[in-house]
């Protein structure tokens, strides 16, 4: 049974280790091609890890992922542009800049 588990969780740790280092790429194809490279695993397979891994972390969508309220994105915006000097900017994933104006079309109120 641990090592049952053990052998799950290091495939989640994957996974997870996968998407980030190709969100941090950017998330192109170049990304995908150096991550593969890297591991010593096809393209596919780089596709494969993230896919499943957005497939599980939007199963809990509704628990982790929500648009800050006008507060906290003033907030975050003004910790944002007092450290990095980016104005309205909202988040920041791995490096990566997301300057977000508006909450988005679909599921913008959640």
């Amino acid at each position: 049974m641990y090592a049952q588990r053990a052998c799950c969780f290091e495939g989640i740790a994957l996974h997870l280790s996968r998407i980030i280092q190709f969100l941090g790429g950017y998330g192109n194809e170049a990304a995908v091609q150096k991550i593969g490279l890297m591991l010593g695993i096809s393209k596919g397979a780089v596709n494969d890890y993230v896919r499943r891994a957005c497939i599980a972390v939007l199963k809990h969508r509704d628990q982790v992922i929500k648009w800050p309220s006008n507060e906290e994105r003033q907030n975050i915006s003004g910790r944002i542009r007092k450290t990095h000097g980016f104005v309205n900017c909202v988040g920041l994933i791995d490096g990566t800049l997301f300057p977000l104006a508006f909450a988005p079309i679909v599921n913008g109120e959640a």
